[in-house]
């Protein structure tokens, strides 16, 4: 995907990406995709830190998952702005079919398991989501809220824009291996309630990332 902005794009944006925040099937270590489960009940302790840590931010522009997990995840991290989210399905987990809800060592056994652990670009789930629709969905995401839009779509109140976009522990890596080519899907570790923030800058026709620190 070639990170080209658009000709009155600005020059610098800052975007962050988080994980929504523990679900049960999280602890359990079941595969998680479209199935629309909220966070646990102590949600709001587990994501304490992580709203102290971009209280300061006013966000220029927000996305979320459509999925409950995303949604009550943003409100408890940003409440004041929560219902300023755009909400986008583009962001949903990928679908894994047959397989939600089961776990490595229901699975291990069955061969076309094996066979998707080991190329999941060239093997899809059954009754789920092949790979190149799920990577589909998600650069059409990046080009055109992430890399395309211009000054006009934020909100100006900063200097460098600052966007927050809250999904799944797969997009997330997804993203940022596309945003920064050096960095493979499994380079990126994303733990439930953890914020990764990546800077975009204008170089020339293209748009140069690199992870830096957060907050």
């Amino acid at each position: 995907m070639e990170l080209n902005p658009g000709q009155h794009g600005i020059k610098l944006r800052e975007i962050v990406f988080i994980r929504h925040g523990t679900t049960a099937w999280n602890l359990e270590k079941r595969y998680l995709g479209h199935t629309d489960i909220g966070l646990l009940p102590d949600a709001e302790r587990e994501l304490a830190l992580l709203r102290e840590s971009i209280s300061a931010i006013t966000w220029d522009a927000l996305y979320c998952s459509d999925l409950l997990r995303c949604r009550q995840t943003m409100q408890r991290i940003a409440p004041v702005q929560a219902g300023q989210a755009q909400l986008d399905p583009r962001l949903r987990e990928i679908d894994f079919g047959q397989w939600e809800g089961q776990t490595y060592g229901q699975l291990k056994d069955n061969p076309h398991y094996r066979d998707w652990i080991d190329a999941p670009q060239d093997v899809t789930p059954p009754g789920g989501e092949p790979w190149q629709t799920f990577t589909a969905r998600i650069d059409s995401f990046l080009t055109d809220c992430l890399l395309s839009a211009s000054r006009e779509a934020y909100s100006g109140e900063n200097m460098v824009p600052a966007i927050a976009v809250v999904t799944h522990g797969g997009v997330i890596r997804y993203a940022v291996s596309r945003l920064i080519p050096e960095l493979g899907f499994w380079d990126t570790l994303v733990i439930p309630g953890q914020a990764i923030k990546v800077r975009l800058e204008k170089s020339k026709n293209s748009w140069v990332s690199n992870r830096v620190s957060f907050p």
